[in-house]
């Protein structure tokens, strides 16, 4: 159902909205619509952060009452939500400035963590296991899957019970009324990382993942800038699904070396459903972006090459494509097309 919000000199459609189903809200906002929340979102226990938790709940959005709009002033609901810029729009035709904190804008989310590749880059003889890195992942995965950011997750806001149970100090916590999305479980990890090592990180990520074992996107999100799902799906061999998913990301990515990531997981999951020649395609668009702006990944590149080969029987070339990526190219091949076999993710 559409509303026209009268703002005196322009009026604006919006999707009115009624219950409280914030993640059904948030993809109508992720599509760029303007939504009017008719109904209150009730608040989590005794503790009111209006709008935050609201908004948040959301994510990746902007909020304003309806009244502050209209100049009526004071009603809390009917709630405007929509994208930043969109809010920002509407506020600008106000017939008075929206009071603070209005527009109410959320928390901008990270997506991209390259920065921090040595943590999970290490070769395995640097990384030590870290008690401390684990028992916080245990805790903020527990924080996430009740759909609690901790808000403020760097290292000095952790204490540990003699058990080593990490507690939560000085936090600022945001209380969602739905599950929080990759990106902004993510986001809430983010101050953590520039205090941990290798070990840690693998152990805070072996504490999170068994904590919240069917929430996999936000390491995924992390270390793979995945931000559609993609990983998973060729994790477990669905790589038809692998594939569209992956196309979904690559429409929207600029970056040249997450293309070249994407491009070379791509063409392997295009090879195991026998579109053989749109992955060799994949392949060679990924190596020409690699040797044009980011050549020292274009070696690695080998892999994916072998997988597409092998897979149109060309066993010969396969080996060959191997050779500037393993000093065993044939048994790494034997590997990779054994049956059943794993195929590796490329994370460049």
């Amino acid at each position: 159902m559409t509303h026209l919000l009268d703002l005196g000199t322009t009026r604006v459609e919006a999707t009115e909205f009624t219950g409280g189903d914030l993640t059904a809200v948030r993809e109508l906002v992720e599509r760029g619509e303007i939504v009017l929340l008719r109904d209150e979102i009730p608040r989590s226990g005794s503790l009111d952060q209006w709008p935050r938790d609201v908004a948040e709940s959301i994510g990746e959005c902007a909020v304003v009452p309806l009244s502050c709009l209209t100049g009526a002033g004071g009603p809390r609901y009917p709630l405007v939500a929509g994208r930043r810029e969109s809010i920002r729009f509407l506020c600008s035709y106000a017939e008075r400035v929206p009071p603070q904190p209005f527009p109410f804008e959320t928390r901008p989310v990270v997506t991209d963590y390259r920065e921090f590749r040595h943590l999970w880059t290490a070769a395995p003889r640097e990384t030590t296991l870290d008690p401390d890195g684990f028992a916080i992942g245990t805790t903020l995965a527990q924080l996430h899957s009740r759909n609690v950011l901790h808000g403020d997750a760097h290292r000095g806001n952790w204490l540990f019970d003699r058990d080593g149970t990490a507690l939560v100090h000085d936090p600022r916590p945001v209380f969602l009324h739905c599950r929080p999305s990759a990106e902004q479980c993510a986001t809430d990890l983010r101050p953590l990382l520039p205090a941990l090592t290798p070990g840690g990180w693998q152990s805070f990520r072996l504490g999170y993942r068994r904590a919240w074992p069917e929430e996999g996107r936000v390491i995924d999100l992390v270390q793979l800038g995945d931000r559609t799902g993609w990983a998973a799906a060729f994790r477990v061999g669905d790589f038809a699904r692998a594939v569209e998913l992956t196309a979904g990301q690559l429409d929207a990515e600029d970056t040249p070396i997450v293309r070249v990531m994407l491009l070379a997981n791509r063409a392997m999951a295009l090879s195991r459903t026998g579109r053989h020649d749109e992955a060799l395609g994949d392949c060679h668009a990924a190596l020409k972006l690699a040797k044009q702006r980011c050549p020292h990944v274009a070696n690695g590149l080998g892999l994916a090459l072998a997988v597409v080969l092998s897979g149109q029987g060309m066993r010969t070339e396969a080996v060959d494509a191997l050779r500037p990526v393993s000093d065993q190219p044939e048994q790494l091949l034997a590997r990779l097309v054994r049956p059943g076999a794993q195929l590796p993710i490329m994370n460049l």
